[in-house]
């Protein structure tokens, strides 16, 4: 009898407050889902760890080659461009200009040689100093378009497509000193594989000049003849071989950290003025030669 009487009460009670007994159902039934997650956390220690790491949207740093020669007429023109688009993009751009071909052979009148066996290297490889001609360049050695050597109208768009790529690697100079007394370079580089590296690649070191000051034609003069024309960006050997040397004899895991330390000693009666040099860090893949990375930092010459 007591428990019918609870029971009919209970039901008038339903009957009368339908509302708020839905109210009071559905606090109680998110107070249980809560307490339900709370108890879960709690009773199943240790908590799992969160393996899942940022991505890395590192881009690369784009390397122009620039192709020109001191006698060449058009070439200042495009030496412009690269000094603009380095303006413009800064550190994710690094020129280098590197003189090749009959406009870069000196004459009787313009004894000055800027060819250098680095460079005389690259032009045999690539066939633009004696072949296509100057001015024309590369954008990281490789096609855009399907054209490897672009006209200098070309070059920004280029630059900008390689630009998107994400990079493979990290590349830093940790030092890059002058030691006059010994008339030597040394540099260490510090390398950081964001992706799996492969055994075919190799990196080069360039030496590189900014502001000689001597004789350039330009075509857009009357006359042509400009006795103190600024040259910047102008290759003037390496310290390794020209297409480099190989970072690792097997495949590098991603993560892995790589430091390479490099000497050199400069050639006898060089005029290069060494507060000016700089050094350009480049790594590529051996067999397709497409730059991967590159990096530049001026010597110390403390």
């Amino acid at each position: 009898m007591n428990n019918y009487n609870i029971n009919k009460s209970s039901q008038i009670y339903f009957n009368k407050y339908p509302r708020q007994i839905s109210i009071f159902k559905s606090i109680l039934f998110s107070a249980f889902i809560i307490f339900g997650f709370v108890a879960c956390d709690q009773i199943k220690p240790p908590y799992e760890e969160n393996n899942i790491q940022p991505t890395d949207t590192t881009t690369k740093t784009v390397l122009l080659e620039e192709y020109t020669g001191f006698r060449c007429g058009n070439c200042p023109a495009a030496a412009e461009i690269s000094h603009n688009l380095k303006a413009k993009y800064g550190d994710k751009v690094v020129v280098m200009a590197i003189h090749v071909g009959s406009l870069a052979m000196p004459t009787p009148q313009h004894k000055y040689d800027f060819r250098t066996t680095t460079g005389n290297e690259l032009d045999d490889y690539f066939k633009i100093g004696w072949e296509i001609g100057t001015p024309n360049g590369l954008i990281d050695r490789v096609p855009y378009n399907g054209s490897l050597v672009l006209g200098e109208t070309t070059w920004e768009a280029a630059l900008l497509a390689r630009m998107k790529e994400k990079a493979k690697m990290t590349l830093k100079f940790e030092n890059a000193n002058f030691n006059l007394s010994e008339n030597t370079i040394s540099t260490q580089l510090k390398i950081k594989f964001i992706e799996k590296g492969l055994a075919n690649y190799n990196i080069a070191i360039y030496i590189v000049e900014d502001s000689v000051v001597n004789y350039q034609t330009d075509y857009r003069l009357s006359p042509p003849d400009i006795l103190d024309y600024v040259h910047n960006n102008t290759l003037r050997g390496a310290i390794t071989s020209t297409w480099g040397v190989p970072i690792s004899d097997t495949d590098i895991a991603a993560g892995a950290e790589i430091t390479k330390d490099f000497s050199y000693s400069l050639p006898e009666n060089i005029d290069w003025r060494m507060n000016w040099v700089r050094l350009v860090a480049v790594i590529t893949n051996s067999e397709t030669k497409e730059v991967l990375q590159v990096s530049e930092k001026y010597l110390n010459t403390k």
